[in-house]
């Protein structure tokens, strides 16, 4: 049955104007006759239901009695390959035994969804090749885009196979939207009768904190699909610590592992299973944390052996527990640094950090609630390279003095050799003759420049000015003298000269004093490196010359090789000259010297410390006899920074603040006997010490607050119970959960109450990876404490479990009034409500309406009397297709018209002619009697002639005469 339907019903109000148009046309009819009056209103209101229609999309709906059927096919790595092979070839048995004019889609899927094959009538089928990630099964956007597949007509149907083991999404919801769009949704269930082998640790469960010198027990459960041998082993923080054989049965099998002599701090354990027979190896491990409380770990990590003795000394008398490091054993992941309560760097430069560490120092304070310490030193600070770091936003101070006058302080320009003896030539024969030996070994001298000037540049402000001029023959401009700027446009800059030609200093350093003359700074420098090869001019009296206009030159001498007469050059320079003897060293030494012609990163001079502000590390000191101080690391506050101490020029001596959970602090000057040589030996000075550091601790435990945290299918289940003194619970807390992944990011969830002092959040995890989870609780604003847990998801959920969840594909297929599909053909079973098919015709409407639009003009317009009519005929027959061959078949009937007029003309002149003869000469002899007469044929020409009204001189009518002679004739 044939059916309207409409795009845009809301568009057909719009019918209302056609009554107004029949109205406004009667009101204002012309002198017309009632049909035309009738006609063209009727006309009128006929095209504007045409265009009305068209603007509302109608739809014919037309009877289908087509079906498609949309295959989702689940290869996730829970499949078995044999169930993946044999649900691949039921699609094409049902795809080959498809009825003719039904269409069928396929859709592959894990933890994406690809679209395999678009709805199609063509029942032939190659072999499957999309492949999705299939480290997790997604079944609800898999079912989404199936959904989008559809056409809309007819019956439509989604094939499902799968072992519905749903561990991203959600399929249910999916499923209703099906229901609510008549797609009925059937499934095949795979790896319900999977035989393959299968052993996987499937949890690892440690107690969450226990107190130091408490002894604990790890609970293991390994399920296994078989009988078989395996054995087991227990790491603590990477360290075997216990192994154990073990004969599992099919289906779990615990275990309980003692742990004994835990130290205080965070632990990670792992438990690994090696099976004698095994299918995937991926969840063969799992892992757990745990925490034992004990006095506060600090991890004292010094720039150079020593640096931390005094300071050290001072926590320990304060029973702190002290672990002492290089910079290069820094922990560079968040559970590795998790262990400690506070991290104090003593004078470590930033180069020294490892990779990743920088990183994750600012997560460790922000997210964990966990204390950082920087003390000053020439390593340290802006001095130590970490201006624009990462680590400097979770400092209280910029690492650089902002400049209190809007000038610059520094104009550095840096003066690059770039001629062939700064390429892989480390020379060692270091005479002024030349006489060295080449050995192509090492990285090119001046790629090391490259490096040397970038870290310079890190050192630098925003208003301080830099160039770089390489030289061999000529003087050339990387980067022309101008004020800093941002690191990718001065690599690129500098990225390109490479050592090539002679050598030529004075071109050099004469293009650099050029360059400084006219520009505005505090300082003006330079810094030269070369190996002094080829020596070209004497430079003293120009070094002198800049010397005194205030321009210094310093000079690194670039390898072993290096010209004597370099030192005497920086000497007369008013710089420094420093024998880089060892290439690798030239960016360190880069850096120094730029720190160092800044002027305000170290300050050396003897000051006397000024209080700011009360200060928990001064509490119960008299700040009045604080001792004298040698120098400090120039530093600026931040604005929400604690300026605790202050040196007489203003800047921060100890400035501390909350950053996000934990807190911060900068101590600028040192701890040893450089510039603390005073504060170190002072009475107080490990009170002092201590009251810093122990204001950086995290909030102690409250005790009654227990929290878990463990893994679910859905991700991590984050739990805390709270009760009292009396062990009564305690409700209506505000609990706050961070969960930190293994790429630092951070999800923060607040936790529900599920029950009496129960509180719970779940949080989904995507990857495998660690996580860290700090819980916060408070009590009207009041923090009552804070815990730190550790969450290891060793492997996907996808290689949890087997089989199939015929609960979730039974619940799927119910909301849509489907169920198992039995046989391939099925698929296509029409026994389906069909969703008849829309064929728009705005289009044909519309063209309608543009056709009979003239004639609706006509109609008003346009006025025609008969004589027009008879023109208008006349015309049309003048130019129809047969007229033209006409007019050419009359041609000959004239021409024969107007040749019997001649014919007729001449035999009159004749007659004539004859006539008048006769009358006028008598024959010339008589005869004696009669001829006899003979019979004569008649003459018809002579009556005519005498009858013929040609002597009247009407051409018409001799025309006509002849033309009547012509037809007899």
């Amino acid at each position: 049955m044939i059916g309207l339907s409409f795009v845009y019903p809301q568009s057909l109000w719009l019918l209302l104007l056609i009554p107004l148009t029949v109205a406004l046309g009667l009101l204002g009819r012309r002198a017309l006759s009632r049909a035309r009056l009738w006609g063209g209103l009727a006309l009128r209101a006929f095209l504007l239901l045409l265009i009305i229609l068209a603007l509302s999309g109608i739809q014919l709906r037309l009877p289908s009695n087509t079906l498609t059927a949309v295959f989702v096919l689940d290869v996730s790595d829970s499949i078995p390959t044999a169930e993946e092979e044999r649900a691949e070839q039921l699609i094409r048995t049902a795809v080959n035994e498809m009825p003719a004019g039904d269409r069928a889609a396929i859709v592959i899927f894990g933890e994406d969804a690809l679209v395999e094959r678009l709805a199609s009538p063509d029942s032939s089928l190659s072999r499957l090749t999309s492949a999705p990630i299939t480290t997790r099964t997604d079944v609800g956007s898999a079912m989404q885009l199936a959904m989008a597949l559809f056409p809309d007509e007819g019956a439509r149907r989604l094939v499902l196979l799968s072992d519905g083991r749903e561990n991203l999404g959600y399929a249910l919801k999916q499923a209703e939207l099906a229901a609510l769009q008549d797609i009925e949704m059937v499934y095949v269930p795979l790896g319900v009768n999977s035989a393959e082998a299968e052993v996987l640790l499937e949890s690892l469960d440690a107690p969450t904190d226990i107190r130091e010198g408490q002894e604990f027990d790890l609970n293991v459960v390994v399920q296994s699909t078989v009988q078989t041998e395996a054995v087991l082993r227990i790491l603590a923080d990477d360290r075997l610590v216990h192994t154990q054989e073990l004969a599992l049965q099919p289906g779990a099998n615990p275990y309980v592992i003692p742990i004994r002599d835990a130290q205080p701090g965070f632990h990670r354990y792992r438990a690994q299973i090696v099976p004698a027979v095994d299918n995937r190896l991926q969840n063969n491990e799992a892992s757990a944390f745990t925490v034992v409380s004990g006095p506060p770990s600090i991890l004292l990590v010094e720039g150079q052996p020593g640096e931390g003795d005094n300071l050290s000394a001072a926590l320990e008398a304060a029973e702190m527990k002290i672990s002492r490091i290089t910079p290069g054993e820094l922990p560079a992941t968040l559970p590795e640094l998790a262990q400690y309560d506070a991290i104090i760097l003593a004078n470590v430069p930033a180069a020294a950090l490892p990779t990743g560490t920088m990183e994750a120092l600012p997560v460790y304070v922000r997210d964990l609630g966990r204390g950082l310490l920087m003390t000053g030193g020439d390593s340290a600070f802006g001095a130590g390279g970490y201006l624009r770091t990462p680590l400097e936003t979770a400092m209280p101070v910029f690492m650089d003095v902002k400049s209190r006058e809007l000038a610059a302080n520094l104009a550095l320009i840096v003066a690059v050799d770039k001629s062939g003896s700064m390429g892989r030539c480390h020379c060692d024969d270091p005479d002024l003759n030349q006489s060295y030996t080449a050995a192509e070994t090492g990285q090119p001298k001046v790629d090391i420049a490259k490096e040397a000037i970038m870290r310079s540049a890190a050192a630098l402000g925003p208003e301080d000015y830099l160039g770089v001029v390489t030289f061999d023959a000529m003087a050339h401009w990387s980067l022309t003298t101008q004020k800093l700027v941002d690191p990718l446009a001065l690599e690129q800059a500098i990225g390109t000269f490479k050592a090539d030609g002679q050598t030529n200093m004075a071109s050099g350093i004469n293009a650099a004093y050029e360059s400084l003359k006219n520009i505005d700074a505090k300082r003006k420098h330079i810094i030269l490196m070369t190996d002094g090869w080829v020596r070209t001019g004497e430079l003293t009296p120009l070094v002198e010359e800049m010397k005194a206009q205030g321009i210094t030159l310093s000079v690194i001498a670039a390898g072993e090789g290096s010209a004597e007469y370099l030192e005497a050059l920086a000497e007369a320079g008013g710089g420094r000259y420093y024998p880089a003897v060892d290439m690798m060293s030239v960016p360190d030494v880069f850096l120094k010297e730029t720190v160092k012609s800044v002027g305000e990163y170290i300050i050396e001079e003897p000051f006397y410390p000024l209080p700011a502000n009360p200060s928990p590390a001064l509490r119960g000191i008299d700040v009045t006899d604080l001792p004298a101080l040698l120098g400090y690391n120039g530093t600026s506050p931040k604005s929400t920074a604690r300026l605790d101490l202050l040196t007489p020029r203003g800047d921060p001596l100890l400035a501390s603040w909350q950053y996000g959970l934990g807190r911060a602090a900068a101590w600028t000057s040192d701890m040893k006997g450089q510039w603390a040589t005073n504060w170190v030996s002072w009475n107080d000075y490990a009170r002092f010490s201590a009251q810093m550091v122990g204001w950086l601790l995290p909030a102690p435990k409250v005790e009654g607050l227990t929290s878990q945290v463990s893994l679910q299918d859905e991700g991590a289940l984050i739990s805390l119970n709270a009760v009292d003194q009396d062990e009564r619970p305690i409700n209506f807390l505000n609990i706050t959960a961070r969960l930190i992944g293994p790429d630092l990011n951070t999800i923060e969830l607040p936790l529900s109450q599920t029950g009496s002092g129960q509180y719970e959040a779940l949080a989904r995890i995507a990857n495998p990876g660690t996580y860290l989870v700090w819980i916060g609780a408070s009590d009207n604003q009041v923090s009552l404490g804070q815990l730190t847990m550790g969450l290891v998801v060793p492997y996907s959920p996808e290689y949890r479990a087997s089989g199939a969840n015929l609960g979730l594909l039974e619940e799927l297929a119910r909301i849509t009034g489907g169920g198992p599909l039995a046989e391939p053909v099925n698929a296509f079973l029409h026994n389906l409500p069909s969703i008849d098919s829309a064929r728009e015709v705005w289009r044909t409407l519309l063209l309608l309406a543009a056709i009979l639009f003239p004639l609706d003009v006509a109609l008003r317009r346009v006025m025609l009397s008969p004589r027009d009519l008879q023109k208008a005929r006349t015309w049309l027959r003048s130019h129809l297709p047969g007229a033209e061959r006409q007019a050419q078949s009359g041609e000959p009937i004239l021409g024969q018209l107007f040749s019997a007029r001649d014919r007729a003309r001449s035999r009159d002149r004749k007659l004539r002619e004859q006539s008048e003869r006769a009358s006028q000469s008598p024959p010339p002899f008589a005869r004696s009697e009669p001829e006899p007469t003979q019979p004569q044929p008649p003459q018809e020409e002579a009556p005519q002639a005498a009858e013929d009204p040609a002597d009247s001189g009407d051409a018409m009518a001799r025309l006509r005469a002849a033309k009547k002679r012509a037809r007899r004739e």
